[in-house]
């Protein structure tokens, strides 16, 4: 879970204009971009009903609120997945871009690769693979080839597949984890990284109570699993937190 989240104020004169007054998808907007459930590349899951129960309003409403979001193209929203991209919200929390040699852009690859191929994560991958670099690296390649022909070239060659190919086996590389991670097995892994999302609840829950997660600990950590937001880090600061108070 995130410690804090930033809103700039420019937020006022051009991304939310479009819903000035309309205050269901105010506070959609604010729950999407603050709650714990968010992670900074603003792309993750969260069902409308959490929506709902969260900002204290009807289903219905939470649902109008996004809907509104959605027309206004402030965000994008997968209801089969129940999977939203908050358009600029990696921009707003991460950076407008990245340099090419930044660690932060492995790190934004790996949590989109954990997600499914959708039109919602390509929108994301569309949006920022030039600023982000994101074309360049292995774990994207399916992305990459599902860009339209007319997608703006990236400013330098891409690396080869016999090059990659190379590091791959000099690395001993290869992916693990639950159902779809896509999630790399190098040495390149930090106590940052997030776990890979789970097949099921009933999985996830498996895992966390493996960990030693507290009963009344397992609900939130779950959701946060579950949305790719959890990680060696921050689970290991609720089981100190858990031994503590002990």
């Amino acid at each position: 879970m995130r410690k804090f989240a930033s809103i700039p104020p420019r937020v006022w004169q051009a991304d939310l204009k479009a819903v000035r007054g309309n205050l269901e998808a105010l506070a959609v907007h604010y729950h999407l971009t603050t709650s714990g459930h968010a992670n900074m590349l603003g792309l993750y899951y969260v069902p409308v009903a959490y929506i709902a129960h969260e900002i204290g309003c009807p289903q219905e409403g939470a649902s109008k609120g996004l809907l509104d979001l959605i027309e206004s193209k402030i965000c994008s929203y997968d209801h089969q997945r129940e999977l939203v991209w908050v358009h600029e919200m990696a921009a707003d929390q991460i950076a407008p871009q990245l340099a090419p040699k930044d660690k932060r852009v492995k790190g934004v690859a790996d949590q989109l690769a954990m997600l499914p191929i959708c039109p919602v994560t390509l929108g994301f991958y569309q949006r920022y693979r030039l600023s982000f670099h994101l074309y360049d690296e292995r774990n994207l390649e399916e992305f990459e080839l599902l860009m339209p022909e007319d997608a703006e070239a990236p400013s330098k060659p891409l690396r080869s597949k016999e090059k990659d190919k190379e590091k791959d086996l000099g690395k001993g590389e290869g992916t693990s984890g639950f159902r779809g991670s896509g999630k790399s097995t190098g040495t390149s892994e930090t106590m940052f990284t997030p776990y890979p999302i789970p097949a099921s609840s009933a999985e996830g829950k498996t895992f966390l109570l493996s960990q030693g997660v507290p009963v009344d600990e397992i609900d939130a950590c779950l959701r946060n699993l579950l949305g790719g937001n959890l990680s060696p880090y921050e689970l290991e600061g609720i089981l100190t937190n858990a031994r503590s108070a002990a």
